[in-house]
C-alpha cells in the first residue's frame, strides 16, 4: 500500500508502513489511536482510528474491531426516513 507520516501526543512523527498495520484502536487519550503492528509493536498517535486509517489508505473495515470504533458509522450517516 504505503506509507504515511503518523504524530505522536509527543510532537514526534513517525513513518509508519500501512502493510505492517494489524489493527487500529481508539487510544487512551482523548483523539489518540492505537496503531498495532506485525512486528507486535504498537505505536500511539495523534488522530482517530478512522482518521489513522484514511491517512494510511486502509480500509476501516480491514482494521478497525466494530466494538472498539469510538466513531460509530450511524452518527455519520443522515437518517431522513
Amino acid at each position: 500500500m504505503g506509507k504515511a507520516t503518523l504524530e505522536t501526543p509527543a510532537g514526534q512523527d513517525i513513518e509508519v508502513d500501512s502493510d505492517e498495520v494489524v489493527r487500529l484502536a481508539p487510544g487512551k487519550e482523548d483523539g489518540t489511536s492505537i496503531v498495532e503492528l506485525d512486528d507486535e509493536g504498537e505505536l500511539v498517535v495523534i488522530g482517530t482510528a478512522l482518521e489513522v486509517a484514511a491517512e494510511l489508505g486502509l480500509n476501516p473495515l480491514e482494521c478497525i474491531d466494530a466494538e472498539d470504533d469510538d466513531e460509530s458509522i450511524e452518527d455519520l450517516v443522515d437518517d431522513d426516513d
